[in-house]
């Protein structure tokens, strides 16, 4: 049994349609697409292991940041812009 669905809006069937309207407080486009996932969810680390793993993801930041720092922040500010844009206008 899957434990994630990807279905367009289009094709659900209406009860299960208007469930999802429900969650999400506004209608559906036809054209959106719909992805439902269940998870068993697992704690937070803490302690030793969360300040370990606090400091791998800011080297992975600090790694990031040295690749780009010779990209102008003018265009650094436009990829972001675009990226975001992006996210907001194109529901997939």
């Amino acid at each position: 049994m899957p434990s994630s669905v990807l279905q367009k809006a289009s094709d659900l069937a209406p009860d299960v349609r208007q469930a999802v309207e429900s969650l999400l407080g506004r209608p559906l486009e036809p054209e959106e697409h719909v992805s439902v996932m269940a998870y068993l969810p697992h704690k937070a680390p803490v302690g030793p292991e969360r300040a370990e793993l606090a400091h791998r993801l800011k080297e992975r930041i600090d790694t990031t940041a040295a690749k780009l720092k010779d990209v102008p922040e003018a265009e650094l500010d436009e990829l972001i812009d675009e990226a975001v844009d992006h996210v907001r206008h194109h529901r997939s």
